[in-house]
C-alpha cells in the first residue's frame, strides 16, 4: 500500500527496535503466550529420525522467523523490523559452522518476558545480561515507556493513529468534506460500512474464518479489511473524487492490526444528523 505523499506520515515506528520489542511484549501478554515455548523447540537437531533439543541459545534467522510465526503472534512484523531485531540480538559465533545461527534467542526471551533457560541465574546474579541488553530490558519495562507505547499503539476499540502535522491538516479537510457529504445526502456511514462487518452482518459470516493472510483482521469487532474499506468508501464518498493518496491517508489514520477501524472512523465523521445540521445548516460554519 502506498503511503505517498510521505510528508503526511510520521517516521515508521517499526524501525525503532524498542518499539518492536514493546509490540512483541504486548502481543505475548495479551495472548498469554510464552515465547520460549516456541523458540526453544526450534533450537534442536535431527537424530535418529527425531529432533533432539540442542539448547544452544541461538537460532538462525530463518529458524527464528518460522518459530515466531508458529507462535501466532507476529505474522505482521515487517521484514525490516525483523531484520533490525535480529541485528540487535546477533552475536558472533566462534565455530564457523555455527556462523549462520547467530541470533541469541535466549537473551531475547529474557529481555521480553524474563523467561529463559537461564532465568534463575539472571535472577540470582550468577549470570548477567550484557550492557546493551540490560539497557533494552530496563527501558522496555519502565512504566514511563510502557505508558507512552500504549498511547502510540492504541489497541482500544476507538484506536486512531497519529499523522504528521501536514497529514493531520489534510485529514481534517477530508473529514470535513465527508461529513458534509453525509449531511447533504442524508446517509449513514455506520450503515454503509457496517454492511461489511462480519460481526454484524450474517451474510458475510464467511469472513469470520481466519486465514494465513488475515489472521488478525478477523479478531477485531469494528474492523473491516482494506478491500472492504475501499468498497465502502466508494459508496460513502464516491462523489468526492478522493485520490489514492487520500484514501490511503484515511485508512492509515484508522489502521488497527492491518485492518480499518470503522468504529472510530464513524464516531468521528458521523456523529448524528442533529450535530451535522448544527455544523452545516445555513448560517453555521463547519469546524
Amino acid at each position: 500500500m502506498s503511503q505517498q505523499p510521505e510528508e503526511w506520515y510520521l517516521p515508521d515506528p517499526g524501525f525503532d527496535v524498542l518499539h518492536t520489542l514493546a509490540y512483541m511484549r504486548y502481543r505475548l501478554e495479551s495472548r498469554s503466550v510464552i515465547l520460549l515455548d516456541f523458540l526453544g523447540p526450534a533450537d534442536s537437531i535431527k537424530s535418529g529420525g527425531r529432533r533432539v533439543p540442542r539448547r544452544s541459545g541461538y537460532l538462525g534467522r530463518t529458524e527464528l522467523r518460522q518459530a515466531l510465526g508458529a507462535s501466532g503472534c507476529f505474522g505482521d512484523i515487517s521484514e525490516a523490523a525483523f531484520e533490525q531485531l535480529c541485528d540487535i540480538f546477533a552475536e558472533k559465533r566462534e565455530k564457523r559452522e555455527l556462523s549462520d545461527q547467530d541470533v541469541n534467542y535466549e537473551v531475547l526471551c529474557e529481555v521480553l518476558q524474563g523467561v529463559s533457560y537461564q532465568s534463575h541465574a539472571y535472577r540470582t546474579g550468577t549470570r548477567v545480561l550484557a550492557d546493551k541488553y540490560l539497557a533494552l530490558k530496563d527501558a522496555l519495562h519502565s512504566e514511563r515507556y510502557q505508558a507512552a507505547f500504549l498511547t502510540s499503539f492504541d489497541d482500544l476499540p476507538f484506536a486512531r493513529q497519529p499523522l504528521s502535522g501536514a497529514g493531520e491538516r489534510r485529514f481534517a479537510q477530508l473529514r470535513n468534506d465527508i461529513m458534509h457529504t453525509i449531511y447533504a445526502a442524508r446517509i449513514s456511514a455506520r450503515e454503509l460500512l457496517g454492511d461489511f462487518d462480519p460481526h454484524l452482518n450474517t451474510s458475510v459470516s464467511w469472513m469470520k474464518k481466519a486465514t494465513a493472510r488475515t489472521p488478525m483482521i478477523n479478531m477485531s469487532p469494528g474492523c473491516i479489511s482494506r478491500s472492504q474499506y475501499l468498497r465502502g468508501m466508494h459508496r460513502l464518498a464516491g462523489g468526492l473524487g478522493l485520490s489514492d493518496a487520500d484514501l490511503n491517508l484515511i485508512f492509515n489514520k484508522y489502521k488497527k492490526n492491518g485492518a480499518f477501524n470503522y468504529y472510530a472512523f464513524c464516531r468521528d465523521v458521523d456523529p448524528g444528523f442533529d450535530e451535522l445540521q448544527a455544523m452545516f445548516a445555513p448560517g453555521h460554519m463547519a469546524s
